[in-house]
């Protein structure tokens, strides 16, 4: 059994504050760890060694929500374009990842889970995926943001069953509004599948009646969603206020504000909230013009952080994991050891994986990411293995 011993760490784990010192990795699964210098026996029997001299050891981050980058998509449904994706990914820490589609149609759709399907339980040096993330197409075309009105429509029990049947499905965005949603989300929550609350114009009623459906997140809060008055909350007033909604949140400061970010860790906390990147195609390129994949539209790179259509809407983002936990660390005026469980451990428990990952505790795979003080993320570690160093 291949030993591996993490020396001279700050280990954030659920129990307690960060604390200077070691873990040991026994195969793919972490065996023990502790405070200061790691015992005399370990030490002697390791075979191997890292010592990351004050590093930040975290567990890896988890992205339920990302559709794409370097110019491959989800959509694409071809193994050579996730493989890329999941690659990309653990260069910035990401250990699970869930691929996410776009609102298109059936056909388009299934050969996406299809393809996504064929890589749960594959091993490499890429992220893990264990399901497929369906965002659409049963949404609000009042609030398509970025998705293709064309093909927005009401849910039916035999497309959900095709959808079902492609493939594993670990989570689905839906508009609740809709009688027709609403059946679509109880076969979906039958079936296990997380469901969240997106593209929607629901009001605070339907947001209400949506957790009798199995509803238990919101899509992008403040995205993609009725706002708040103070006469009608809207979807995302509900999100904030209902205990059961746990709220995704892009937290590259465009789609939402450093003060809107505080205001929903102050009304959520540190177990409701989940970072994701929302990121799409061109997420990782050089400034420019690139083709959807119709090609009939393209979108705009800006300084490789801000991605709009050419209507000038926002078409997700170019966010990068540590980047979104260390504006969200700041922006919430929290500290890691508050902070760190958004970037992983909530959404593992969202999508029913966190028996297994999202929190560095004995027994659970050892899925870490080391980083500095800038939260430059320096090794990505995958079951046991060393996947990303820098």
């Amino acid at each position: 059994m291949r030993k591996t011993l993490i020396q001279n760490a700050r280990i954030f784990t659920p129990g307690q504050s960060s604390f200077p010192g070691w873990l040991l990795i026994e195969e793919k699964k972490i065996a023990d760890f502790g405070e200061n210098s790691a015992p005399d026996t370990y030490i002697q029997n390791a075979e191997e060694m890292i010592d990351v001299a004050g590093q930040k050891l975290l567990p890896g981050f988890i992205d339920i929500h990302t559709h794409g980058c370097l110019g491959c998509c989800t959509m694409d449904a071809d193994p050579e374009s996730i493989r890329k994706i999941a690659s990309f990914h653990v260069t910035h820490g990401v250990t699970t990842y869930l691929p996410t589609t776009m609102t298109d149609t059936t056909e388009a759709t299934v050969n996406a889970i299809r393809c996504v399907t064929e890589f749960v339980g594959k091993r490499g040096d890429f992220a893990k995926i264990p399901g497929v993330h369906l965002e659409g197409p049963f949404f609000n075309a009042a609030k398509c943001g970025a998705q293709d009105t064309a093909n927005i429509r009401r849910a039916t029990a035999e497309e959900c069953r095709a959808f079902l049947d492609a493939g594993i499905i670990k989570r689905i965005a839906i508009a609740p509004e809709f009688p027709e949603n609403l059946k679509a989300a109880d076969m979906f929550h039958e079936a296990g599948v997380s469901i969240s609350a997106g593209h929607t114009n629901a009001v605070y009623a339907d947001m209400a009646e949506a957790l009798n459906h199995g509803f238990r997140s919101v899509t992008h809060l403040y995205n993609g969603m009725s706002s708040f008055t103070h006469r009608e909350p809207g979807a995302a007033g509900a999100a904030l206020s209902l205990d059961d909604y746990s709220c995704e949140i892009i937290c590259d400061n465009i789609h939402s504000h450093p003060a809107a970010q505080n205001i929903a860790w102050r009304c959520k906390g540190a177990e409701k909230i989940v970072l994701i990147t929302d990121m799409i195609r061109p997420s990782g390129l050089p400034d420019g013009h690139y083709p959807q994949a119709d090609g009939s539209e393209f979108i705009v790179s800006h300084n490789g952080t801000e991605l709009r259509i050419p209507s000038g809407a926002l078409a997700g983002s170019a966010l990068t994991m540590e980047r979104g936990l260390k504006n969200f660390t700041a922006n919430a005026h929290a500290t890691l050891e508050e902070t760190w469980r958004c970037s992983s451990l909530n959404a593992a428990k969202l999508i029913g994986i966190d028996n297994e990952t999202g929190s560095i505790e004995k027994g659970k795979l050892a899925d870490l990411v080391l980083i500095d003080d800038e939260f430059t993320v320096k090794r990505t570690i995958i079951e046991g293995k060393t996947v990303f160093y820098q």
